[in-house]
């Protein structure tokens, strides 16, 4: 088939392991990607076609230059779509969410060809999701990106959701979506099944020697309600050899350095983004992973990291919101880790406290997490979902 693929970055383990999938399976990929300098131009790049069309930035800025991106975005991706993939027709096109915003070059293609198929890869619920910070307060802007929304649903001939309470929750905010269209997708990777680590040069490297690791990684954001998890930290001093690392970027993190400084809590370490085959390594010698998802939030997460965990072996701490599913769909089902309210302090406390004392059931959820991971989450699981789907 030839398959036009849409999002804003082809490069990370998720998107890029499900594009090569597709071309490593014989099918002709194009993919239509932003970038921010230069112009529109197309690449070969590993037996893929690259439509390189430029955009304002959309990551890592304020949310004013944010919203501009996003609302100039369907326009730069249509024009950049009609003056160079104008001549293609396409059989099937995929774009995850989010963003919202390939709709309108979504629309081009379906109506070049009428029996092309749309599957809509359902991330994040947007703008629902942007609730959060209060984007419901400006009414023309919500309602602006609302009505992306039902064009992307009216538009998709399948949605792959992350559990059922996105089903059960999208339903419910959406009744005049088709049920028939609604299918579990869950987040997947390509496992690495060797993973070279020189555990005393990383545990030197991050003054780790002798030291129960607890690691964050990723996004540190408003959602992520990781002032939950630096109460943990400050609480769990009392276990001198207990070292809590969070590594990426976020708007909330300088918050949450001062917020460590201003109650001088010591067992906290925080490290910016790292390469991702040394990510691994460190993650490999840790002994918890966190998920931390904000005690407030508007729609069901499902945080894509649980995957990286699984993927080394590491037993997962989780502390989440009442609306989501992710305790009894994912923890539970796989036996990964322990799962508690963020809200619930003591109960938090306490599943720390079960996997700290206990290497045995710490090794066993982390071969649990990744057997899971292998019998559902590979990439090369979601390739066929996808292509039963459409048949």
């Amino acid at each position: 088939m030839k398959i036009a693929f849409f999002t804003i970055s082809h490069k990370g383990p998720m998107y890029g392991g499900l594009i090569n999938e597709f071309a490593r399976n014989g099918h002709d990929v194009t993919v239509i990607v932003p970038k921010y300098t230069g112009t529109s131009e197309v690449k070969r790049e590993n037996n893929i076609n690259v439509l390189y069309f430029w955009s304002l930035p959309l990551l890592n800025i304020n949310i004013i230059r944010k919203g501009i991106a996003n609302y100039l975005l369907p326009y730069l991706s249509l024009y950049a779509v009609k003056k160079i993939l104008n001549n293609q027709s396409f059989d099937l096109i995929i774009s995850p969410t989010p963003p919202l915003a390939y709709y309108k070059a979504i629309d081009f293609l379906k109506k070049k060809n009428p029996r092309a198929l749309f599957y809509l890869i359902l991330r994040d619920i947007l703008p629902e999701s942007a609730r959060f910070i209060g984007l419901d307060k400006i009414k023309p802007i919500f309602n602006y990106f609302r009505n992306i929304e039902k064009k992307n649903y009216e538009l998709a001939d399948f949605i792959g959701c992350l559990s059922p309470k996105n089903i059960e929750f999208l339903k419910e905010k959406n009744p005049q979506i088709s049920i028939s269209k609604l299918e579990l997708l869950p987040n997947w990777r390509t496992p690495k099944f060797e993973i070279i680590i020189n555990e005393n040069q990383i545990r030197e490297k991050y003054d780790l020697e002798d030291k129960f690791v607890v690691v964050y990684g990723g996004n540190m954001g408003m959602p992520q309600g990781l002032e939950a998890v630096i109460k943990l930290a400050e609480i769990k001093q009392k276990y001198l050899d207990v070292v809590f690392l969070f590594v990426g970027q976020g708007t909330e993190k300088k918050k949450l350095e001062n917020l460590v400084s201003i109650k001088k809590i010591k067992n906290v370490h925080f490290y910016d983004t790292i390469p991702q085959s040394e990510y691994l390594q460190l993650m490999s010698i840790c002994d918890i992973g966190i998920i931390s998802l904000h005690p407030h939030l508007f729609i069901p997460c499902i945080p894509s990291k649980t995957i990286g965990y699984w993927a080394v072996k590491l037993p997962i701490l989780a502390l989440v919101d009442s609306l989501t599913d992710y305790g009894s769909y994912v923890i539970e089902r796989s036996k990964s880790g322990l799962w508690s309210l963020s809200s619930d302090v003591q109960n938090t406390s306490n599943n720390f406290d079960t996997l700290y004392n206990d290497k045995v059931l710490r090794n066993r959820m982390g071969k649990n997490g990744f057997n899971y991971f292998i019998e559902t989450s590979t990439t090369k699981i979601t390739y066929s979902k996808i292509m039963q789907s459409i048949k």
